[in-house]
């Protein structure tokens, strides 16, 4: 299961995974991602909480690489990953990141993804 929100005013795509996450949802959480990427402006953040992930397919990656790449061109500044004790997810999201050439931030549960994004870039 998942949900995707643009929040306007913070400039921020905000992505929650919990649960199984199938094929099928992999590609309507990318579609849904991309779409969300329109509303918002140059120098968004992006909080991606995984932390109650049980299983992600190993195909999700192409679509984690797909909305890397459009925020990449949209101009994005800075990526919270929310992990909790979600090491499996975390560890292959990080891999993504990493293949895609870019860091994402990790926290260990929203509120402490929320200051990360809050507080001004070092």
């Amino acid at each position: 299961m998942f949900s995707v929100e643009a929040l306007v005013g913070k400039n921020r795509l905000v992505i929650r995974l919990w649960g199984v996450v199938t094929d099928a949802e992999a590609l309507q959480i990318g579609d849904a991602a991309l779409a969300a990427l329109e509303r918002l402006r140059p120098g968004f953040d992006i909080l991606s909480d995984l932390h109650g992930v049980t299983a992600l397919p190993e195909s999700s990656s192409g679509q984690f690489d797909r909305v890397v790449e459009a925020a990449r061109a949209r101009g994005f500044r800075r990526v919270v990953r929310v992990v909790g004790h979600s090491i499996a997810a975390a560890v292959r999201f990080q891999r993504s990141s990493r293949r895609v050439g870019h860091e994402a931030y990790l926290a260990f549960s929203l509120e402490e993804a929320e200051r990360l994004l809050d507080a001004p870039l070092p």
